[in-house]
């Protein structure tokens, strides 16, 4: 039996986005007695702006370091994201330069962990479908150095034009990126088997609002949500 082109990708596709969630044992998925939500990057010569052709992004979301252990876990954090309606980049590839954070941890600046895509709920093929007509992104930084170890997730996350347009931010696409994330994610969500019940917190002062190094120029308000993921069984 023969298949067309676009027969094999669709087929590639469902086998990337449908395979099951293995957990990364090298990242505890313990609770901790000395959990914190969050240390200041900025307070260990670290930076609320990723890096990236000499600018940056805003850290503009935080998963806190007090949600479910699991949820700050590579595969628990896919799965969590799966629920809010992102998932992994269209066919597991990725193009462009890494980005890098320095979060004040002890790694210096690292690359980022995974970039994930909406996926207009279809977890399948959606992310392909957002790679060519725009749509919101982020990209992903886990706190876990010797200086700084809350096991938080700092967050960039935009909202970009289309293929056209080079995946450039639209205006304003850092402010609509973080709150389109926000309100999708906040109340309770679920998926293979798991629910997830997020809530929400403002947090002023840790990133300098304006333009000021950040990447096309782009003003952003200085906002940084952070939010509390609980993971739990359905049944």
């Amino acid at each position: 039996m023969r298949f067309s082109l676009a027969t094999t990708l669709v087929m590639f596709a469902i086998g990337v986005s449908a395979a099951p969630i293995v957990e990364d044992v090298s990242e505890s998925v313990e609770e901790r007695a000395d959990a914190v939500d969050y240390y200041n990057p900025t307070k260990n010569g670290g930076s609320m702006l990723d890096s990236s052709a000499g600018l940056g992004e805003p850290l503009n979301v935080i998963i806190s370091g007090k949600s479910s252990p699991e949820v700050l876990t590579k595969d628990g954090f896919l799965n969590y994201v799966r629920a809010v309606g992102y998932s992994q980049e269209c066919l597991g590839l990725h193009s462009g330069t890494k980005q890098k954070a320095n979060l004040g941890d002890g790694h210096n600046w690292v690359d980022e962990r995974e970039v994930l895509r909406e996926h207009f709920g279809l977890p399948v093929v959606g992310t392909c479908l957002e790679s060519l007509i725009g749509g919101n992104h982020l990209r992903t930084f886990r706190q876990d150095g010797p200086n700084a170890n809350s096991g938080a997730l700092f967050l960039a996350v935009s909202h970009e034009e289309d293929l056209s347009e080079s995946h450039n931010i639209v205006p304003n696409g850092y402010n609509i990126g973080r709150d389109e994330f926000v309100n999708s994610a906040k109340g309770t969500k679920t998926f293979l088997l798991k629910k997830y019940t997020t809530t929400v917190q403002d947090i002023t002062g840790l990133l300098q609002p304006g333009s000021q190094g950040v990447n096309h120029g782009i003003s952003q308000d200085g906002v940084v949500k952070l939010l509390t993921v609980k993971a739990s069984s359905i049944f």
